[in-house]
């Protein structure tokens, strides 16, 4: 297959993932982010291609949907492979600032389900900040600052009960 094709494939992928996630079709979502990773891995080196970034935006989509599934530990792992890429070269991608945050979000999320409150807290109160932070604390995203504000007050709860 030409690289160019595989490029185009992977990028839809990336897409159909995102759409089927969107739509509710976790397990859907997982393949297509799965084979967007797999075809760019299959690339050559040499290739010019943003495989990095790429690759962030795949863990990003794949750590949510697999916590829509309930599989935390891969949610969390996803999340953190993620998070490699945007906590070095983030402020160079603005336009995935989202997926970033989202992926701080999911890790938080996956922290909390595998028993790891403290993390998982540090995890929120580091989303917090960034919505703060990069002025994205806007009436769109007041539904996320809210799911944030809302896990960061139940982990503290929960913290403050089992030190007592």
């Amino acid at each position: 297959m030409k690289t160019s094709q595989v490029i185009s494939d992977a990028l839809k992928a990336l897409k159909d993932g995102d759409h089927l996630f969107q739509q509710g079709n976790y397990e859907g979502a997982v393949q297509n982010y799965n084979k967007a990773l797999a075809l760019s891995k299959s690339l050559p080196a040499e290739v010019e291609f943003d495989r990095p970034s790429f690759e962030a935006s795949c863990h990003a989509g794949l750590s949510a949907a697999y916590g829509r599934l309930g599989k935390h530990l891969d949610s969390f792992a996803a999340a953190n492979k993620a998070l490699c890429f945007y906590d070095t070269f983030g402020e160079q991608y603005p336009e995935q600032t989202g997926r970033w945050l989202k992926s701080i979000v999911n890790q938080g999320v996956a922290l909390a389900h595998l028993g790891v409150f403290t993390e998982a807290l540090n995890s929120f109160q580091r989303a917090k900040e960034m919505f703060a932070n990069k002025s994205l604390d806007t009436p769109e995203n007041r539904q996320w600052v809210a799911v944030v504000d809302e896990n960061i007050a139940v982990l503290k709860a929960h913290l403050e009960k089992v030190q007592r």
